[in-house]
């Protein structure tokens, strides 16, 4: 049989700040419908980006996997994953780095000429 040659995939089929479309949103609610009737219970969560529905379909999968890999052990409900900065939030605060003032440093800094001992 030949083998089937698929396109690459260019980079702008994934953006994370992008809103989640209605066909991931489904997937997540199918996936939060395989897991409660593997007998666990699921939190709601407020999907808005794409990055937000990949890290709920992420723990999701976790957690049915795990479920299933030992179904004896009683768990507690499945919560949303706590969302991770975006792009857009990373860069705005990697360009506005915080100082510490100068009191919170514990001892003050001496200036040791070269080759002196302490």
């Amino acid at each position: 049989m030949r083998p089937i040659k698929l396109p690459t995939i260019p980079p702008s089929a994934y953006n994370p700040d992008r809103p989640a479309n209605a066909l991931l949103l489904a997937q997540a609610r199918e996936l939060e419908k395989a897991v409660r009737a593997a007998g666990r219970g699921v939190q709601a969560a407020k999907l808005r980006t794409e990055a937000d529905v990949a890290a709920h379909i992420r723990h999701l999968n976790r957690a049915l996997h795990h479920q299933v890999l030992l179904p004896a052990i009683k768990r507690k409900p499945v919560r949303p994953p706590e969302k991770q900065a975006t792009r857009k939030q990373a860069a705005s605060k990697a360009a506005s780095p915080k100082r510490k003032p100068a009191s919170a440093s514990k001892r003050p800094r001496t200036v040791r000429k070269h080759g002196a001992k302490r």
